[in-house]
């Protein structure tokens, strides 16, 4: 099991049991206590649950539910690790990587234990943790102010820092793609540093499900032809995926 499911499983758990000991968690999981205590212990970091004495309990802001709710969406789990799985063709050992703070590049994680002396750069300190946690690969994290909501690190500083950088490859998602408009995200800082992200990298990939075609955001990160790849899911309506054969958009589902 992944370990986003078994957070997954927890957070279902407490959302019945409101609060449970230690112990009677690692049964419902059929896990060890050390390894449930290690969940906890990085859901607490993601702001998800609080431990208290030998009990764990979710917490109830507004932030952490916005947080919780991404983790919940159970049905696009497979979906997301579908699209890291076909996007894993495209790194290659010793490469620099952007990757953006998304939960679906989130699922790509497990993946880079295939690899060889990676260095990720990224936004978002979930995925940050995940990487040093689950692999031996290098990170960096750009600085600047970090959104609490998405834990994403966004605005003028972080998109100074970015600037320093260069990657081989750019993995991001999108908030919306249209075939006209290009790539779009629901505010502003999303769509500048997913922006720089393609324009400083020699290859660009954009991971995107079927609830993302032909929906626009508010805010243009770029246009389609700056990206070399789509790698939707196989549910994506064709007619939609017809349009880009003449943008000499390679499409990958």
């Amino acid at each position: 099991m992944y370990d986003i499911e078994r957070q997954q499983k927890i957070i279902d758990i407490l959302n019945e049991k409101k609060t449970i000991s230690v112990n009677k968690l690692s049964e419902m999981l059929y896990c060890s206590g050390a390894t449930t205590r290690r969940d906890l212990v990085r859901m607490e970091q993601k702001g998800l649950v609080t431990r208290t004495f030998g009990a764990v309990m979710l917490n109830a802001n507004s932030s952490n539910r916005e947080t919780s709710f991404e983790l919940r969406e159970k049905n696009s789990i497979s979906e997301k690790r579908s699209l890291c799985q076909k996007a894993v063709d495209y790194i290659k050992n010793n490469s620099t990587i952007f990757m953006d703070s998304s939960t679906t590049l989130l699922h790509i994680v497990p993946f880079l234990k295939n690899f060889t002396n990676l260095t990720i750069i990224t936004n978002g300190l979930v995925i940050a943790n995940e990487i040093i946690y689950q692999t031996k690969h290098s990170v960096i994290v750009i600085g600047g102010m970090v959104q609490p909501n998405t834990n994403s690190i966004l605005g003028s500083m972080a998109l100074t820092d970015l600037q320093r950088f260069h990657a081989d490859l750019t993995l991001i998602s999108c908030g919306g793609i249209d075939s006209n408009f290009g790539l779009t995200e629901s505010t502003i800082d999303s769509a500048e540093i997913k922006k720089y992200m393609v324009n400083n990298a020699d290859m660009a990939i954009c991971l995107f499900d079927s609830t993302k075609a032909q929906t626009r955001k508010s805010f243009k990160t770029c246009e389609i032809e700056d990206l070399d790849l789509l790698i939707t899911s196989k549910d994506t309506d064709k007619e939609f995926l017809s349009l880009f054969k003449d943008k000499n958009i390679k499409i990958v589902y």
